[in-house]
């Protein structure tokens, strides 16, 4: 079974790996340094022992004439004194006169001799009686002096031994440096764990790259739009959808870094990406788009807010919704209308009928005025104007707002003003409003009355609906918002969808929308379409 290491310890481990292993190199280097000075050290003390030696007015005379008894005592003095493992003085041909262990002398001397006898001093490493050995042989000339003839030579050496041994001396503070090293490798070694830990957990390098290929995965399959930025307000990171939906260059892998202000999206949402505004559901037009939009702050692995690591926005495309919520809206609209006039109709048909069967015919003809009179001017524009969406629907509405107890006053001004809207968009404009309208007036006290107008407003289109019920719920921050309603949990439509839609799509088209209360009235402001250029 492989033991299971995340990646903080196996950082951990290999940084220690790395200390340790610097810190055996180190020491042998040291080590190697520290025997080759000692040998540089030992070829300097026995040149100079031996030198000295070699032009000793005394030693020269008694080494001419072959005075070992003499030349004893004195080399044994010498080796007290000095820093040498051995000092030898023998003949030209290589008789020792002298030497550490007095059964050698007389003996024939180990080593080489043909350079001194040719009158150089010269170092070599040699492995004599006492094991191999650091030597110097200078020769001795008559005298002492620098050029008579050589009457002997003299041997100073230091054994290799003594040499180590001066050197294990000194090991000690080796181990210790060394020691030390691997201490501070220890901590550095729990730093670089504790760090990592922080930024990859318990994860294994294993499992760390599985999550990477499954977080590249998604974020390059989300239908859903990701921006992630850094706690200056910066883009750090997109996906695919994202860069669609904002215009932003396509995403690719790894961190960028943008500054949304300096991207071509909308000013309002770009804002809200660079000062981290928390965003909750809210709803952004950009362009053709409609987009549902939230931004919280960056979580950690604990799932802890963290804000010090950035925001993360998700964004969804509502436009397609949109588009359907807004035919759903018109068709439930034109449903509602067509039902209450085919009650209305019905009602009025069989009073009708009635009045007929009684012979109360001019009581009938009468009826058939009142019942077209009020709406004859509205029933011409049907004919006449080639749009006439919107006031077909007011007509229809008539009947409903009957229905309610309601009065529906229409004012539309002639001929009518062209809406910047497609047929399904201005049935869920108007209907929503006069639904709305029609719904507080009924809930308010008499006299109960709604008031519908549509005029030319120079540079705008106005659609005005006002009404006498009670007006908004004023704990509502935006009545317009997704969600937001004051009818009750059961009524009729849903809750909170209508008036949405009115705002997106007026947005969408560019115009504006205006509330005022006593009375409550509602004014959507749409950009006029500009007149047909004859030939």
């Amino acid at each position: 079974m492989s033991m299971r290491l995340s990646v903080g310890g196996r950082l951990a481990l290999v940084s220690l790996g790395v200390v340790i292993l610097v810190a055996g190199v180190l020491a042998a280097l040291l080590s190697v340094q520290l025997s080759d000075s000692g040998q540089r050290e030992a070829e300097k003390v026995t040149r100079s022992v031996a030198e000295t030696i070699a032009h000793e007015p005394d030693v020269a005379q008694l080494a001419a004439v072959g005075d070992s008894d003499t030349l004893q005592p004195m080399v044994e003095q010498i080796l007290a004194e000095a820093d040498v493992s051995f000092v030898t003085i023998m003949t030209p041909d290589g008789i020792r006169l002298t030497h550490r262990n007095r059964s050698e002398i007389g003996d024939p001397y180990l080593g080489s001799r043909d350079e001194a006898l040719a009158g150089r001093t010269f170092t070599e490493v040699y492995e004599g009686t006492l094991g191999p050995s650091v030597r110097t042989i200078a020769p001795i000339r008559q005298d002492g002096s620098e050029e008579g003839p050589i009457v002997a030579l003299v041997s100073v050496g230091v054994t290799l031994g003594a040499v180590q041994q001066d050197i294990a001396a000194r090991a000690p503070l080796i181990v210790l440096a060394s020691a030390a090293i691997v201490g501070m490798g220890v901590l550095g070694a729990l730093y670089v764990r504790r760090s990592a830990r922080r930024v990859t957990g318990s994860y294994t390098p294993t499992e760390l790259s599985r999550l990477v290929e499954s977080y590249e995965t998604v974020l390059h399959s989300l239908r859903e739009g990701l921006v992630v930025t850094d706690r200056s307000g910066r883009i750090v990171l997109y996906n695919d959808e994202a860069a669609d939906l904002l215009g932003l260059p396509p995403a690719t892998s790894g961190q960028v870094s943008l500054d949304p202000r300096a991207v071509d999206m909308d000013a309002g949402l770009a804002e809200a990406i660079a000062t981290g505004r928390r965003m909750v559901e809210e709803t952004v037009v950009t362009g053709d788009r409609v987009l549902l939009v939230n931004q919280e702050e960056a979580r950690d692995l604990n799932g802890r807010r963290a804000p010090q690591r950035g925001r993360v926005m998700t964004l969804r495309d509502r436009s397609e919704l949109q588009a359907l919520l807004g035919e759903l809206e018109g068709v439930r609209t034109l449903s509602d209308t067509l039902r209450s006039q085919t009650h209305e109709h019905g009602n009025r048909l069989h009073a009708l009928l009635a009045l007929l069967e009684l012979g109360r015919t001019d009581e009938a003809r009468r009826l058939i005025v009142a019942s077209t009179g009020e709406r004859q001017e509205l029933a011409d524009r049907l004919v006449s104007d080639d749009d006439a969406t919107v006031v077909a629907l007011l007509l229809g509405k008539l009947d409903d707002a009957a229905e309610r107890g309601v009065r529906l006053d229409i004012d539309v001004a002639e001929p009518t003003p062209a809406l910047r809207l497609a047929a399904a968009e201005a049935v869920t404009v108007v209907g929503n409003l006069v639904d709305n309208a029609l719904d507080a007036a009924a809930a308010g006290a008499e006299p109960r009355w709604v008031r519908a107008t549509l005029r030319d407003g120079g540079d705008d289109v106005v659609i005005e609906i006002a009404d006498s019920g009670p007006g908004f719920d004023p704990t509502l921050v935006d009545p317009f918002a997704f969600g937001a309603s004051t009818k009750t949990a059961h009524a009729p439509g849903g809750r909170g969808v209508g008036l949405t839609l009115v705002r997106d799509i007026v947005a969408t088209r560019g115009g504006t929308l205006q509330v005022t209360d006593a009375p409550t009235t509602v004014r959507v402001f749409l950009p006029a379409v500009a007149p047909a250029v004859g030939p």
